[in-house]
């Protein structure tokens, strides 16, 4: 009989145990919760994209308005990247705070369709369009494109175009020219340096490049054509002038 009354008391004391650690768990998740709640976005790197449409896409997913859910997230790669993103990286600023880091596709030239000008990527993906001349983006001539949306890709017929576009505008960077104008020939790449058009061709870009600067200097103001469709090194470099 006397037994009794401890087992009433070691259950009482197990039942206040566990529930002590029930409502600690609750409130430790609790709080956790109301601290990795995301109150604020920030967004780097983004160039043609614009930052709203980056944090839409991040808030596509509910679950994202947890800090650390979204830390796991891109950090184990379970997501897919909008197709203007090349790539992107978050990291938490603060528990309630997230930093995105965006690398975006990279414009490697534009086209004038209707009265914009559309620039585009590697693949001929539209990242921006806007009826203002963009300073160091190539533009090319001679392509024939309807206007596109943003994010949609030049309808053009020779889609293997935008690879001479992506080997010229390195090529032309690494040399540090700067050309008037680039006119696309369904036999050439065509570069005009005010009164001298120089037609490339449309292989060799490497060779061919590293020898304008040079030729540009002795032509001395003279106006014609610089062939260099068929050079390769060592080989001779014809210039038919223009006397009119």
């Amino acid at each position: 009989m006397r037994k009794q009354p401890k087992k009433r008391s070691k259950f009482g004391y197990y039942l206040y145990a566990v529930t002590v650690l029930v409502l600690t768990v609750v409130n430790l998740s609790l709080a956790i919760w109301l601290l990795t709640y995301v109150q604020n976005i920030h967004i780097r790197g983004s160039k043609y994209s614009k930052k709203s449409e980056i944090v839409e896409w991040i808030k596509e997913d509910p679950m994202t308005i947890n800090s650390l859910y979204t830390l796991w997230k891109f950090k184990s790669g379970a997501y897919k990247l909008p197709v203007y993103l090349e790539d992107v990286e978050v990291q938490l600023k603060a528990p309630w705070s997230v930093q995105v880091i965006v690398r975006e596709k990279e414009v490697v030239g534009c086209v004038l369709a209707g009265n914009e000008y559309h620039l585009f990527d590697a693949e001929g993906l539209v990242l921006k369009k806007t009826d203002e001349f963009v300073k160091d983006v190539p533009v090319i001539d001679g392509m024939e494109v309807e206007s596109a949306n943003r994010f949609e890709y030049l309808k053009v017929k020779n889609k293997q175009i935008f690879t001479y576009v992506v080997s010229l505008a390195e090529e032309i960077d690494k040399n540090k020219l700067e050309p008037d104008r680039i006119l696309w020939q369904e036999d050439s790449m065509d570069l005009f340096f005010a009164d001298v058009c120089v037609k490339l061709g449309k292989t060799n870009y490497e060779e061919k490049l590293r020898e304008i600067a040079p030729i540009l200097e002795k032509l001395d103001g003279k106006k014609g054509i610089l062939h260099l469709e068929h050079y390769t090194k060592g080989s001779t470099i014809s210039f038919e002038e223009n006397k009119e």
